[in-house]
């Protein structure tokens, strides 16, 4: 029996079993194999995100150059970068803003990381704040609506100001928490004492992939490049969720959405569609064998989920109701 024979083989045993499960309680959803696209667009799409608001989608092209955002009202899309973004992005939560840290190089051929806000109706981009030098990863913190950057000479921080923000200012000013997380390409840092105790979260010490805090604040999620979920809420230790990519919190549960391995063995044949709660009680959405879902997002106003397959120019949805 050959190796790829016998691959094969448990894939289709896998999914015949997803496809007998029951339905976890508190949800149902279809469980599919395939589906139409909803949208298609004229590039590969990576680390999308949706607005709050379901109104914008914005991603990054397969190469991690050059930041756009896609208007799904009309289905047009508005370079909003041309420069290396990265993972280092993310939306007001006004749905009207979108937050990045590209980097750029200055006259002397050095590093240059711009902190930008781009107006999604306005179609234009703004410069916050320029560092002579590369960062980590962009973190907003929607405890007290504040970004957070890791610099060479310590922490960077931003507090952004909306005008209908219903997070009045005594509010901030008595919100109490035990800590921040701030993300770099090497991983989650749990930053205490306004930047002066920094201690890396242990993980399997692969670069992060992607990651997305809670709208409360409380907790974080994250993917290694080694295809390994975690979860940390401000403790000592990261606990591990699962084998899988791309995690996105519910908007108001604790709940994750994720690209989920189907594994043999240690090694990930494929991803479909998948969610668990914070304790690790889990199930696949979908059960599809020729292609790997990726990005999955919540669109709960319209009941449904939408997502994005690898190396293709498509989104999708699939349907999926709360009870």
């Amino acid at each position: 029996m050959s190796k790829e024979y016998f691959i094969n083989t448990i894939s289709k045993l896998v999914l015949i079993f997803v496809l007998l499960a029951s339905t976890s309680p508190g949800f149902s959803v279809e469980v599919v194999a395939q589906s139409l696209p909803w949208i298609r667009v004229n590039l590969p799409i990576d680390q999308l995100r949706m607005d709050p608001k379901n109104k914008f989608a914005a991603f990054i092209d397969d190469t991690g150059m050059g930041l756009k955002i896609l208007d799904l009202r009309d289905n047009a899309i508005y370079t909003v970068s041309k420069h290396q973004v990265g993972t280092s992005f993310f939306w007001s939560p006004d749905g009207y803003r979108l937050f990045y840290r590209e980097l750029t190089r200055d006259k002397s051929n050095k590093v240059v990381s711009n902190l930008r806000a781009y107006d999604a109706f306005l179609h234009r981009s703004v410069n916050v704040e320029t560092i002579p030098a590369a960062t980590g990863i962009l973190t907003f913190d929607p405890r007290d609506l504040r970004m957070y950057l890791m610099t060479e000479s310590g922490l960077k921080t931003k507090r952004i100001y909306f005008p209908d923000e219903r997070l009045a200012r005594w509010q901030v000013s008595q919100r109490t928490d035990k800590g921040k997380w701030v993300v770099t390409q090497n991983g989650i840092l749990w930053v205490t004492q306004g930047g002066y105790s920094i201690r890396k979260i242990e993980d399997d010490g692969k670069p992060i992939e992607s990651f997305d805090i809670s709208p409360d604040g409380t907790a974080i999620v994250w993917a290694t490049a080694g295809n390994n979920i975690y979860i940390n809420r401000g403790n000592s230790k990261a606990v591990f969720l699962d084998h899988g990519r791309d995690p996105k919190w519910h908007p108001t549960k604790l709940q994750i959405l994720y690209a989920g391995a189907r594994m043999v063995g240690r090694k990930a044949i494929n991803f479909d569609l998948k969610i668990s709660d914070i304790n690790g009680s889990k199930r696949f959405l979908t059960a599809t064998q020729s292609s790997d879902e990726r990005w999955p997002q919540w669109n709960l106003e319209n009941g449904v989920i939408v997502f994005t397959k690898e190396r293709t120019t498509d989104l999708f949805t699939l349907n999926f109701k709360e009870e």
